[in-house]
């Protein structure tokens, strides 16, 4: 007998922070084989998860990761009304292909509803795909076997990762495209990946290239002596499969004989983390997989950051692939239940979702494949990665937008009212608010005497384009224009401290005096923070509060920084009338600014008064954010990362110690609100050591650049004894 552990998430303690970005769950059509059996899938309040491995793998910890945030907000409306926790079941260990029948009946003894794994494509068989298949469960795999899922013809095992002729494919298409190297050479020293290099060589040949030499030495055996065949050859790369110690003496060989040409290996990260390859030799080299813990897009910087709070280490492919799965299953189960034929239909059907991995879409593919998102990545100096190539089966990503959905998604329907969500799926851009009253009026300006122009409902998600100065009044999209609602009624869905001051209209009149009387009604940017060189659109609401027409005007401002002059006419409002005016510009550099916006700038029209058509408009321009974390608590000893996997700095519980070559700096006579890139230059961030205990002290502002190059600034929120709350924001220069 293989003896279960069971890991109940509800017995937990641990603390989750909701991510602020709202999550649908969205499923994609395809049809399903009929189900010899129906095992059974929950029992109680519960719905089992039985995992082929053991406590506190990745695939578990991912899986873990999951359960815990569903079952925190009250787990899973599934679809007939009933409400169930989720609890993950796992084994000792991983079984053998020969113990896999009875660690199967072992886990649908415990009355499992669904399986994860097996993990390695070493554990899949035709008769193992076969004892798969036979249980009648949705199973769930990580395996990246091409075959794996064409071979289940009963349409049981769903992958959670891309196949490998996907990252074969997706390394092919940069080294040939990108990098423009002739003359690859193949080296593979594990039989699993056999299928890797089949598919990667399939790819050159439909590339127009074709290797130019293959070692092939099961074990690793003897590799050394392979090296001056290497050089012999001279190839502009190697590419290798294999054990990281192998790719390690490989590479070093090769350097040291001088070989100065590119070399990637598909486990990169994995030898870097775990010191097998060493950084300094690991700088430069590619690495290709299914996900890497530099993916800078916002749902992967979450997961990264819960998963490290969670478990004290770095995630990998098979923890986020066990977490996408998990979130799977809870989209299927509100769909179709918790029944096994419910669940592999759900899995199957219904519309492309967004996941941590990036988009899973498997009614394209109709195999039973849920995602063939591949990324290429490069291990920088220290060790760290930065990701430079992403594709979704053959087709090439843009690295900024790939984890979204091709169009904006509307809620998904369903007979019951679906429960919040702290998991990232659906990123949604900027800020937002999601309406919590059951109506909310929207106004034509900030308070109740100005007119409704409409309502919305609970549940409603809206953006935020601009805010009173107290932020008790927000501006949000509406029907087209803006409209105004009040802040107390919402629920904020990202930084509010983001977006811009928008100043109040004029409280309305009761009636129009014969003259025309031009004024500004709002002034709401988009983005609501500027990025530097990337245009953005102030829409200029203008409207004549006189009786009388006004005739052509022009409508300007100068932004700043760089003194940018936009400009636009209105070619005449009648009475009462309104029009948007937009004014588009691209700014250079950041800071923190109020300018003025003009109607009637030459002084056109003859007004009523004369004195009411500027309307000041405060904003920021700035990068956008790759981490933006709020007084998080640090004990002694505790070392600290805040982007991208390596750690930054050292807190001993009285002093802050750079890490991996970062640098600090203090910021004088400046607020952590008011900071912004262009403050943090290497003329003041240059301390390579860090600072003392009485530099440590509340309010006290520091700007960094962290081992990834990124700039950041930290604020010290407050310190009792040698425990420190901090908050930090680390910048995205390449947006």
């Amino acid at each position: 007998m293989i003896m279960q552990r069971i890991a109940m998430a509800h017995s937990r303690t641990r603390r989750w922070r909701v991510a602020g970005l709202a999550l649908t769950m969205l499923l994609v059509a395809g049809l399903i084989a009929p189900l010899a059996q129906a095992a059974p899938a929950a029992q109680g309040s519960i719905f089992r998860i039985g995992y082929l491995g053991p406590l506190g793998s990745p695939t578990a910890n991912g899986a873990q990761l999951a359960i815990d945030q569903i079952n925190s907000v009250g787990g899973v409306r599934a679809a007939g009304g009933a409400t169930i926790q989720l609890e993950l079941v796992t084994l000792e260990e991983a079984p053998t292909v020969e113990a896999l029948p009875a660690a199967l009946e072992e886990l649908r003894g415990q009355g499992v509803g669904a399986l994860l794994g097996p993990d390695t494509n070493a554990q899949i068989t035709p008769d193992t795909i076969a004892a798969l298949a036979a249980t009648g469960l949705p199973v769930l795999t990580p395996a990246t076997g091409d075959a794996l899922t064409d071979v289940d013809t009963a349409n049981a095992i769903f992958r959670t990762r891309a196949p490998e002729r996907v990252l074969s494919n997706a390394l092919a298409a940069y080294l040939i495209g990108d990098l423009g190297v002739s003359g690859i050479a193949a080296v593979q020293t594990e039989v699993e990946f056999t299928e890797a290099l089949m598919g990667f060589t399939a790819a050159l040949e439909a590339g127009g290239r074709s290797l130019a030499d293959t070692i092939a030495l099961p074990g690793g055996s003897d590799l050394l002596d392979e090296v001056p065949r290497l050089l012999g050859v001279n190839p502009g790369a190697v590419v290798m499969w294999g054990a990281p110690e192998d790719a390690a003496a490989l590479l070093g060989a090769l350097r040291e004989a001088g070989w100065s040409g590119v070399f990637a290996y598909r486990k990169a990260e994995a030898a870097v983390q775990s010191g097998v390859l060493p950084a300094a030799l690991g700088d430069g080299v590619l690495g290709f997989d299914s996900w890497s813990y530099a993916d800078a897009l916002p749902a992967a910087r979450i997961f990264l950051r819960d998963y490290v709070l969670a478990f004290g280490e770095v995630p990998g492919p098979l923890a986020v692939a066990a977490y996408d799965a998990v979130w799977a299953l809870r989209a299927a189960m509100i769909e179709g239940g918790v029944t096994p034929a419910g669940l592999r239909a759900a899995l199957l059907g219904g519309r492309a979702r967004a996941m941590v991995q990036g988009v899973l879409r498997p009614a394209d593919f109709g195999n039973g494949d849920l995602a063939r998102i591949g990324v290429v990545y490069r291990i920088a100096p220290r060790g760290g990665s930065t990701v430079v190539a992403r594709f979704d089966d053959i087709q090439r990503l843009e690295l900024d937008q790939a984890g979204q959905l091709p169009e904006p998604v509307a809620p998904e329907p369903t007979a019951v009212p679906v429960e919040p969500t702290v998991a990232p799926t659906e990123v949604l851009e900027g800020v937002w608010i999601e309406v919590t009253a059951n109506v909310l009026n929207v106004r034509s300006g900030p308070g109740f005497n100005f007119d409704q122009i409409g309502q919305i409902k609970a549940g409603e998600r809206y953006r935020v384009m601009g805010a009173s100065a107290d932020y008790s009044w927000l501006v949000i999209e509406y029907q087209g224009s803006f409209g105004w609602v009040r802040a107390e009624y919402t629920k904020i869905l990202g930084d509010i401290n983001l977006v811009s001051i928008v100043q109040s209209p004029p409280t309305p009149t009761p009636s129009l005096p014969p003259n025309p009387d031009i004024v500004i009604d709002a002034v709401v940017l988009s983005p609501s923070q500027p990025i530097p060189n990337k245009p953005f659109t102030a829409t200029v609401t203008v409207r004549n509060a006189g009786g009388g027409a006004t005739g052509r005007f022009a409508v300007a401002a100068t932004w700043e920084p760089g003194s940018v002059y936009t400009s636009a006419f209105v070619e005449g409002l009648a009475g009462g009338q309104s029009v948007p005016v937009q004014l588009s510009g691209t700014l250079i550099g950041t800071g923190v600014f109020q300018v003025a916006v003009v109607a009637d700038l030459n002084n056109e029209v003859a007004e009523l008064n004369e004195g009411n058509n500027l309307f000041n408009v405060s904003y920021r321009v700035d990068y956008p954010l790759l981490a933006n974390q709020v007084n998080i608590q640090l004990g002694p000893n505790t070392q600290w990362d805040m982007f991208g996997g390596t750690p930054d700095f050292f807190w001993d519980g009285y002093n802050i110690a750079m890490l991996n070559g970062a640098q600090i700096g203090m910021l004088s006579g400046v607020t952590y609100e008011n900071v912004h890139y262009d403050m943090l230059t290497p003329a003041v961030i240059n301390n390579a050591t860090g600072v003392g205990t009485d530099k440590v002290q509340p309010g006290v502002v520091f700007g960094m650049t962290i081992p990834e190059g990124r700039r950041a600034v930290i604020r010290v929120d407050n310190r009792s004894g040698e425990t420190v709350w901090l908050s930090y924001r680390v910048y995205n220069d390449t947006p």
